[in-house]
């Protein structure tokens, strides 16, 4: 039986612990309870297993890694009451079952195990917002997914996806971010529009712009001119796809607003793509946070550089975000899959989109412009909360949301209620979008500030 800590001791307890396998094991032989516990990091401690009785030990965790272990089977956490977070990365998973697993759980994160069979109970997982499936050997998806009714948020990257995606999945109210790249049933791109000699390329390791889970960005030359060199990590098993599937993308997107490559070179041996080439962009900033534990799937307020916007700010980054997402569906058939305002740069006051590490290309699949569509709703609506106090027309949730006054009646009000609606059938093409957002004269502003850039 443990003992409750006393009270005196509680108040000094952690919330958050870090426990490399022998702290572990000292830990679970003792007798204590872990109230004030939310948050426990199991990482890369060879674990197979966890203790029978652990919710006596930590009845109020809310977070809880459990990666790079080697758990061939979801642990029984069923009984962690509170439980909103799981993260089993890189273990050696074999199934997806919701039978280990609270009702409470949000955010479940699953990628790189040996997945290849999603059990029809998933469907009682109703809370999850965020579910991450890349790298897997998943062939197909079952529709009870369908009942995944709170889901905004899939990837589903570099599986074995050969049959066509379930409409209880992609019709999901909520679903506003999905990733399919490196799957049969996604389009890889045959382009070699971008390709230049690796010897025209230089770059210093010692100076390092970016680190990201798909590679590394040092500042380089090209063409007698500095720029970021991005070297891809091919062995990365992040939530995002494979780095060939990046590059491809990046050939296909052509947009003066779009941070993508000028150009991808080949490794040495000629077998794989080793890197790409961008403009170097100084004193750029994101708009936006990346999502939080208490915010799942939103961005989690805007960065320390951009506390205030106008209006006529705001109008810029929309204007400039939907010109690129239109170009990217109604002409590449791309998906950014990540738009978000963490993702959105502003260089000399114009917002520009990057990161395309999530990015596929679709065909002909309608479904996917409606559910990017969304998160382009969901940017807006941040946009106007964050800067201007505005809430926004919005039928599916409030999840996420700051409250404030009500958007004024209008084209504007209109349109966003259209987007921010659960008939994916009826929300706007971004073809439609743009040209409503023409004839709004908040707009005027915004569009005549970048016309000397699209052309």
């Amino acid at each position: 039986m443990r003992n409750q800590i006393d009270a005196d001791e509680q108040d000094e307890a952690p919330t958050e612990l870090k426990l490399t396998k022998s702290a572990w094991n000292s830990w679970v032989t003792s007798s204590n309870v872990y109230t004030r516990l939310k948050k426990l990091e199991l990482n890369g401690n060879g674990l197979t297993n966890l203790p029978s009785d652990l919710e006596r030990a930590v009845p109020n965790i809310e977070i809880l890694f459990l990666s790079e272990n080697k758990f061939r089977e979801i642990p029984k956490v069923s009984k962690l009451k509170s439980l909103r977070m799981i993260s089993l990365r890189g273990n050696q998973l074999k199934a997806l079952s919701s039978e280990h697993l609270p009702a409470s759980l949000v955010w479940l994160i699953l990628t790189n195990n040996r997945i290849e069979l999603i059990n029809r109970d998933v469907s009682e997982l109703v809370n999850v917002r965020k579910l991450m499936l890349s790298h897997n050997r998943l062939k197909s998806i079952p529709e009870e997914i369908g009942g995944l009714t709170g889901l905004e948020l899939i990837r589903l990257s570099n599986n074995e996806l050969n049959e066509s995606l379930p409409r209880e999945l992609l019709t999901l109210p909520k679903l506003s971010w999905i990733s399919i790249s490196g799957n049969p049933i996604a389009i890889r791109p045959v382009t070699n529009k971008k390709e230049i000699p690796k010897e025209m390329v230089s770059y210093n390791k010692s100076q390092i712009l970016g680190l990201g889970a798909s590679g590394t960005v040092y500042k380089g030359r090209f063409e007698s001119k500095d720029v970021a060199v991005k070297i891809f990590k091919h062995d990365s098993k992040g939530s995002d796809g494979l780095a060939v599937d990046e590059v491809k993308i990046q050939q296909l997107v052509d947009h003066p607003l779009a941070v993508v490559a000028n150009g991808v070179f080949l490794s040495d041996d000629g077998t794989s793509h080793e890197g790409m080439v961008m403009d170097l962009l100084n004193n750029t900033e994101a708009i936006g946070l990346t999502p939080s534990f208490d915010t799942v799937t939103r961005d989690a307020g805007p960065s320390d550089a951009f506390k205030d916007l106008s209006r006529d700010d705001v109008c810029k980054v929309i204007w400039n975000v939907g010109s690129v997402l239109d170009q990217l569906h109604s002409f590449a058939k791309v998906s950014h899959s990540d738009v978000y305002l963490h993702n959105i740069l502003c260089d000399k006051g114009i917002a520009m989109v990057s990161d395309f590490g999530a990015s596929f290309c679709y065909g002909d699949a309608s479904h996917f412009e409606a559910i990017e569509v969304l998160a382009f709703g969901r940017l807006v609506e941040d946009l106007f909360a964050w800067f201007l106090g505005i809430s926004v027309p919005n039928s599916i949730s409030n999840v996420g949301c700051i409250s404030g006054s009500p958007l004024e009646e209008g084209q504007l009000k209109d349109l966003l209620g259209s987007i921010l609606q659960p008939d994916q059938g009826k929300r706007p093409t971004f073809s439609e979008i743009m040209e409503t957002l023409s004839r709004i004269p908040d707009f005027d502003c915004a569009r005549k500030a970048v016309e000397h850039i699209i052309q």
